[in-house]
């Protein structure tokens, strides 16, 4: 009977042993995966260009609070979720600012400010660019993030799908893409797409768009379909 026992004790610990050896193994194998993921998504440079800035705050709420300062540190909140992951990130401003300066006597100011942010993201050689933006209309009913995609790309689209998708998750009413004919995001060498996050003119949205903890989360929806998109274009599935 003793045998017995303490065959069965060195057993159970053989089994403790191999429990703890296998887990040390998985453990490692996932960091292994990890490391390699985000060395690979290392190569990748995506642009976020949080719209408007300077002179030109952009759309606002009844309050006044004007969209340039949203979409900035939305965009801030996104680049260091990004960043995180490995991915390379150029922002097209990091402070309140605009890429075309006014200048007396030259019209065409917003034309080459738009030209100044594609100018950036051609330069980093980026794998995709995504501009942030808040809405506004004259239906005050009109309210939630949606993204508009270059309906002349289907990698443009396909990026939208996969930021809306997440995005979905995290507002309360469900969007869904749509086709856009903006500058920003017509770049046949970009693959580009524009998200509005909200609308200032309704006042539910406005509210929200305040928030520091809507901030982050809408940031990482974008970050997250940003990170789909790459690891299904390098073949690391989703």
């Amino acid at each position: 009977m003793l045998v017995i026992l303490i065959i069965k004790q060195k057993l159970f610990r053989y089994i403790i042993v191999l429990a703890i050896l296998f887990g040390i193994a998985g453990l490692l194998f996932l960091l292994f995966q990890t490391t390699k993921t985000e060395g690979v998504l290392g190569k990748l440079t995506v642009t976020l260009d949080p719209g408007h800035g300077g002179v030109d705050g952009g759309t606002s709420d009844q309050q006044g609070n004007l969209e340039k300062n949203i979409n900035l540190t939305i965009a801030l909140k996104v680049r260091q979720q990004l960043q995180q992951s490995g991915v390379r990130v150029v922002l097209t401003r990091d402070r309140d600012t605009d890429l075309a300066p006014f200048i007396m006597g030259r019209t065409g100011r917003h034309r080459r400010d738009l030209l100044g942010r594609i100018k950036k993201a051609l330069a980093a050689r980026s794998f995709c660019l995504v501009s942030i933006h808040c809405d506004s209309s004259v239906d005050t009913g009109k309210q939630g993030a949606v993204v508009f995609y270059n309906y002349l790309s289907e990698s443009s689209k396909e990026l939208a799908g996969l930021i809306q998708e997440e995005l979905n998750l995290v507002q309360d009413k469900p969007g869904d893409i749509a086709p856009g004919k903006y500058f920003i995001i017509r770049q046949k060498a970009l693959t580009g797409v524009l998200v509005e996050v909200g609308f200032l003119s309704n006042p539910n949205d406005a509210i929200k768009l305040q928030s520091d903890q809507y901030q982050e989360l809408l940031a990482g929806a974008i970050s997250k379909g940003v990170l789909r998109y790459c690891r299904k274009a390098l073949g690391n599935g989703e």
